[in-house]
């Protein structure tokens, strides 16, 4: 069994903003072929008890659940206990995705463990789930560029992350959240699953 979280905000005001990379990334994936062709199109659907948006299915004899948490990007790791003490799930087993404001945009990075690099998503997980023993894939968002701070230069870091995608970022982004989706899709087929390792897309 696999748990795949897609961290983000909710709420129409946070769409497509870039520390909501790990909601698009687990919408495309629901729309994967290879995933929706064993049920049909899959749907993600409000669960009070787990305060998240899921999705499941059987694929190849093991259930696979995909999960947007709603509480907010800071508590994301109080739904992501609840899912995983619900479906027995070992954190080795739980594969998060999450932006990185730190990587350039267009850069993919998984690692099957380590701290959460200053990202709040990632650090109120492994506070819920007392390990940092769990795969995250960190999507590059990048930093904000030379004119930007020029043109605003109170430009904060939590203000960037929270804006959306500018047209030449989004050229960027769209092959960077098909390669993700990819790598998912190929480690679910993999007997060993995910292995670290960085990519870029240009």
């Amino acid at each position: 069994m696999k748990l795949i979280i897609g961290l983000g905000n909710h709420g129409k005001e946070y769409q497509n903003t870039r520390h909501n990379v790990g909601f698009m990334v687990l919408d495309r994936l629901a729309e994967h072929s290879e995933l929706a062709s064993v049920t049909g199109e899959l749907k993600f659907h409000f669960k009070d008890e787990f305060n998240a948006e899921i999705t499941e299915i059987n694929r190849e004899g093991e259930k696979l659940i995909l999960a947007k948490p709603q509480t907010f990007m800071n508590a994301s790791g109080d739904a992501v206990q609840k899912i995983a003490k619900y479906y027995k799930i070992e954190p080795k087993d739980i594969w998060v995705v999450a932006d990185d404001l730190d990587l350039p945009l267009g850069t993919i990075r998984v690692r099957l463990d380590g701290t959460s690099g200053g990202h709040n998503g990632l650090e109120s997980i492994i506070r819920s789930l007392s390990t940092e023993g769990f795969v995250r894939i960190r999507v590059g968002i990048g930093k904000p560029l030379d004119e930007d701070v020029k043109e605003q230069p109170e430009l904060e870091a939590k203000d960037f992350v929270l804006g959306k995608f500018s047209v030449r970022e989004q050229a960027i982004i769209r092959p960077v959240i098909e390669e993700v989706v990819n790598i998912i899709v190929n480690g679910l087929k993999s007997q060993d699953g995910l292995e670290a390792h960085t990519i870029e897309i240009k």
